[in-house]
């Protein structure tokens, strides 16, 4: 049993309020993904669980984040994920952000190789986030927007 819990989220107010908890040791990469996801939730970790409460107008993305990083369905993905973020290898990912955006692989490579980096970069360091943020991460950087909104 793990000796240090670490409490995380602000107070929200929602009328439909949602509950998980977890046994997992990816608590914190659950966390990160909620609240890059700017989801309101608020809860606590330790090295072998999770527990948080979330608005329930969120559970969709919730379901995708949790899924992305406990179930076998994605473990494929997560390790490769995990594998290239590690050796730095991110433009492997190029099909993939183009597929994500809408757009042709051609119409991506036609912009410049370090845009293109910075978006197959933001796809990996937000791939534990749900689709509608690692679309908003990516877009981002091809606009070459510095700041989220």
């Amino acid at each position: 049993m793990s000796s240090a819990i670490c409490l995380v989220g602000d107070d929200f107010e929602s009328d439909k309020k949602e509950y998980v908890t977890l046994k997992t040791t990816e608590g914190q990469r659950l966390i990160v993904a909620l609240t890059a996801s700017r989801i309101p939730f608020k809860g606590n970790f330790d090295e072998d669980s999770i527990f948080f409460a979330y608005d329930g107008d969120y559970k969709e993305f919730v379901d995708e984040i949790i899924s992305k990083v406990t179930s076998d369905e994605y473990a494929d993905e997560r390790r490769e994920i995990l594998e290239h973020k590690e050796s730095k290898d991110y433009m492997c990912f190029l099909p993939t952000v183009a597929r994500i955006m809408g757009m042709t692989e051609g119409t991506l490579r036609n912009r410049p190789q370090d845009v293109q980096y910075v978006a197959c970069r933001r796809y990996v360091e937000n791939w534990f986030c749900d689709t509608y943020t690692i679309r908003r991460e990516i877009e981002n950087a091809i606009t070459l927007k510095t700041k989220t909104e």
